[in-house]
């Protein structure tokens, strides 16, 4: 019997995982480094982009702005960062921005707090 249960624990473990990997484009923030970003280049396309930092997590795009920014996450050490990645409307990388991930950071759950 104890046999038996190890197995459907370990399987259950196993598929809980796997359901968590939805989207395998996706990076997780703790692969993702801030030297990952600095490789990316002024008039890359989104493909290059993915190509080494994965797919965005987030989204947004500012029409009036004409422009799209991705968000990412990922540890710089042990500091949880974000990292913006900018694309005009052609879908060219423009620049990003690297800062403290503050929804991280602040709240009632801050490590700090």
């Amino acid at each position: 019997m104890i046999p038996s249960l190890r197995f459907f624990t370990v399987t259950a473990v196993l598929l809980a995982i796997a359901g968590c990997a939805v989207d395998t484009g996706i990076r997780g923030f703790w692969t993702l480094r801030d030297t990952d970003f600095r490789r990316l280049k002024p008039g890359m396309t989104k493909a290059d982009v993915v190509a080494i930092v994965g797919k965005p997590p987030a989204a947004v795009t500012y029409p009036n702005l004409r422009e799209e920014v991705w968000d990412y996450s990922y540890l710089d050490t042990q500091i949880h960062m974000r990292a913006y990645v900018y694309f005009d409307t052609r879908g060219v990388f423009k620049h990003h921005v690297e800062a403290f991930d503050m929804d991280y950071y602040s709240g009632p759950d801050a490590p700090n707090n």
